[in-house]
């Protein structure tokens, strides 16, 4: 059986497991990695060496290997020219690009690098330039998913502590709570045409790639118990529930009914535009759990729908929701194409903790997996697309 060497390559799962004030995260980077050549703490690669497929070894970082320490020399008050020449003006909890920054010390131009507002006003604003892990405990496991792969490392010097930490963080609120993501035109969309007719065309694909279509089956698994009376609420052609897994009734709640029909896991299937009414169409308590699948981005009134949502599950039923990075730019709304990716997860928290009827709150990302060879993207993308889920569970 194939061990891993001390020196030689594997193909990783890397996980940051972290707690923040609101919610549990697990956040997972595949690395096909070079163990001499690229960057990862000593102790892991070091505890590494002779596992086999699937094994896996974990630590807690200490503060040398995880972020630097949180910094208040890095909380800057600058003026509001000083954000975007002084054209737009920066929204409280909201991360942005550093190179909209000027006149910071330290700030090189056309950076990336995120930062964060966490105070504004007609005076100017307050941005935070730790980075959003800085001060968190961090657990890193290492799972084996090739302990000797065939195909070549991504090569020598690959920092992966910086890859896998690069968003990370984002999801979690800032120091003064809910960031300010539903202001001014955060809920338009492009195409604001009757729903009905953009989906009385039935689209019978999936529209995701098959291994992240398996890993939101993988969570859907996790936490949706065996026997549960399920609502797949925007539901379409496929619900992304595992086959494994044994349920009662699942009734689809969407847009099409041709879509719904012919997806094998629905056993009823009712035509409901939830931005027409937001109220769903059930009794209170009628289900166990509600999943939502790469749809959360076209909700227009999501506060509506997450406190409804709240009256039709079971105390402890979860609501779990799923999304990529691949989605109608016409029917999205606007917020969604402004935020990171991680920064979606903290908007969707944030519809969680508003409704204040949900606890146990949880995210999950799964990203940098190779793109599998019966997508139709495959040799266009290198990498899968990333999963991205958010739950939490109906308080008592």
């Amino acid at each position: 059986m194939d061990t891993v060497e001390a020196r030689g390559r594997a193909d990783l799962a890397l996980e940051l497991a972290w707690q923040s004030e609101e919610a549990s995260h697990r956040d997972i980077h595949f690395a096909q990695a070079d163990l001499w050549g690229d960057i990862l703490p000593p102790r892991l690669t070091a505890g590494l060496s002779g596992l086999a497929r699937e094994e896996s070894f974990s630590r807690e970082l200490t503060s040398a290997e995880a972020m630097p320490a949180f910094s208040k020399d890095l909380i800057k008050e600058l003026r509001p020219e000083q954000f975007a020449g002084g054209c737009i003006a920066p929204r409280q909890g909201r991360f942005y690009p550093r190179r909209l920054l000027s006149g910071v010390p330290g700030v090189p131009p056309g950076s990336d690098e995120p930062c964060r507002c966490i105070a504004a006003d007609h005076h100017g604003f307050t941005m935070d330039l730790n980075h959003p892990l800085a001060g968190r405990k961090l657990t890193l496991t290492a799972t084996v998913a090739d302990p000797a792969p065939s195909t070549p490392a991504a090569g020598q010097g690959v920092d992966w502590m910086s890859i896998i930490c690069t968003g990370p963080g984002m999801q979690a609120r800032g120091p003064r709570g809910a960031s300010d993501f539903l202001g001014g035109p955060a809920l338009i969309r492009d195409d604001e045409a009757d729903d009905a007719v953009f989906y009385a065309k039935p689209r019978l694909v999936g529209h995701l790639d098959s291994l992240a279509s398996t890993q939101i089956a993988e969570l859907y698994g996790q936490l949706v118990p065996p026997g549960a009376r399920v609502l797949d609420l925007m539901s379409a052609y496929q619900s992304h529930l595992p086959d494994s897994l044994e349920t009662g009734e699942v009734v689809g709640l969407g847009m099409n009914l041709e879509e719904m029909q012919a997806n094998p896991r629905v056993d009823q299937a009712v035509v409901h535009d939830l931005n027409a009414q937001p109220a769903l169409p059930f009794d209170e308590a009628a289900f166990d759990a509600v999943i939502c699948t790469a749809s959360v981005e076209y909700l227009t009134q999501p506060r509506e729908v997450f406190a409804d949502t709240a009256r039709v599950l079971k105390p402890g039923g979860v609501f779990a929701l799923t999304f990529s990075n691949r989605f109608f730019p016409p029917k999205c709304i606007y917020l969604w194409k402004e935020l990171h990716d991680f920064e979606k997860m903290g908007l969707v928290l944030d519809y969680f903790q508003e409704s204040q009827s949900f606890g146990d709150l949880g995210t999950l990302s799964q990203r940098g997996w190779p793109r599998p060879e019966d997508d139709r993207h495959f040799g266009e993308y290198p990498t899968a697309d990333p999963v991205y889920g958010v739950w939490g569970r109906k308080l008592a």
